[in-house]
């Protein structure tokens, strides 16, 4: 052990004399540790619910668009084929889109009607698992306990109703559960779709307006897409809003979702004019541009807690220095170089640095695994679906971030300790001794 970090463990031991500076060097590490923890756990949690709002948006909607300058499209099989057949892709599918009111008995409200290929769907969206926990209804712990699997298994049965006929011979349509709730319909009642866009009379433009029959009910959940969409057959849609043998667009479901950019522009490329493709990054630009900057911005606010921790690692290497000035002149004069000294008080605050960072990382990481996995603590924290786009404290363990934080801090805390260092290591051992 060389002789720097002997000296530099025993300045950091306790004695009568120096007591009050070992208290401030304790709070030193107890403020590295707390800071560290909580920029750990803010930052998983703000990574896990980005996670979180990002699948349940690419739950609804696709990966890449394909669009037409020209409007709907009448070659989208022909589309769908290449983009099906393109490295990278996984699914594609038509489907028309469209807005009309939908109405009952009870209420009115509107809707986003979408038509879909029931065939192909499912390769694009998770319309299957929201289906499947629609049929478990209420039962919201239920439907965290069942495998998306199963719950795709469920929900391709109901998805094949749009094909089928309904018992009333109406076309069947599929409701999003708050949607159904604000029109006090269950499974097999009928809602009217109205259009304002019908046939012109001698008045003018007439509403459209045609009855479906419910067949059946999906939870995303939330709220914003289960109180405002509805789905019905991509030929049933073609009927209602006149677009025969016309789409809207191609959905496309790619394997790696950060190569969606990428993979649209070669395919708007392939297709040619009028032909143009959008991703997911593009349509919730600001969204998640916006999480980016906040999760920025509460990173610096808790940094300013391991600063805080670092001007007491100034404060108390200041004060063992001014108490250390017989010391240091003694040492001085039995060899040792300004180097020396400079090292032994660098390593009194890298050990408070990496103690507490190594604490603060390790506790902030244990922290993170209880909310992870307890249903304990997660039912300490619970989350309204009418409020929040979670049903639980989302978190998400990225070893990027944990090394990220502990380098940052063991700088800081590095650079702390430089000052009251280098003023030990420019003492006069002369001037130190003359008044001892």
């Amino acid at each position: 052990m060389k002789y720097e970090f002997f000296i530099g463990l025993r300045y950091l031991s306790s004695r009568r004399k120096q007591k009050f500076a070992s208290i401030i060097g304790l709070i030193s590490v107890l403020g590295v540790i707390i800071g560290v923890m909580a920029l750990n756990v803010v930052l998983s949690v703000m990574g896990g619910f980005e996670e979180e709002l990002r699948e349940k948006i690419l739950g609804v909607s696709s990966h890449v668009v394909i669009l037409s300058y020209d409007g709907p499209m009448k070659d989208y099989s022909k589309v769908e084929d290449k983009a099906s057949e393109f490295p990278g892709v996984i699914g594609a599918s038509p489907f028309i889109y469209g807005q009309g009111m939908m109405a009952s008995e009870h209420n009115v409200a509107g809707s986003v009607v979408r038509g879909i290929d029931p065939g192909t769907a499912g390769s694009v969206t998770n319309i299957e698992q929201a289906l499947g926990r629609g049929l478990l209804g209420g039962k919201e712990e239920e439907k965290d306990r069942v495998p998306d699997e199963q719950l795709s298994r469920m929900g391709k049965e109901v998805l094949g109703k749009l094909e089928k006929e309904t018992a009333s011979g109406k076309p069947p349509i599929l409701l999003g559960r708050e949607l159904a709730n604000t029109l006090g319909v269950v499974e097999g009642d009928q809602v009217s779709l109205v259009s304002p866009f019908g046939k012109m009379g001698p008045f003018g433009a007439t509403a459209k307006v045609k009855k479906f029959e419910v067949a059946g009910i999906f939870d995303y959940g939330m709220i914003e897409y289960d109180s405002s969409i509805s789905y019905v057959d991509l030929k049933d849609a073609m009927d209602f809003f006149d677009m025969t043998g016309e789409a809207s667009g191609v959905e496309v479901k790619v394997k790696n979702i950060y190569e969606a950019r990428g993979i649209g522009n070669e395919l708007a490329s392939i297709l040619g004019f009028p032909y143009y493709t959008r991703n997911w990054e593009e349509v919730n630009k600001s969204l998640f541009k916006a999480l980016r900057l906040e999760r920025i911005a509460i990173a610096i606010f808790l940094g300013l807690i391991i600063l805080v921790a670092a001007l007491d690692i100034v404060s108390a290497l200041t004060m063992v220095v001014m108490e250390k000035g017989r010391d240091i002149a003694i040492l001085r004069a039995m060899g040792a170089t300004r180097n020396g000294i400079l090292k032994i008080f660098i390593i009194d605050g890298m050990i408070i640095g990496i103690v507490g960072t190594l604490l603060g990382s390790l506790s902030g990481y244990g922290i993170c695994y209880m909310l992870k996995t307890s249903e304990t603590i997660r039912k300490l924290i619970p989350f309204d679906n009418n409020v929040y786009p979670i049903s639980e404290f989302p978190v998400k363990i990225e070893p990027f971030y944990f090394f990220t934080v502990a380098f940052f801090s063991i700088l800081i805390c590095f650079i702390a300790t430089l000052y009251p260092s280098i003023q030990a290591s420019r003492k006069d051992p002369v001037e130190a001794l003359r008044y001892e």
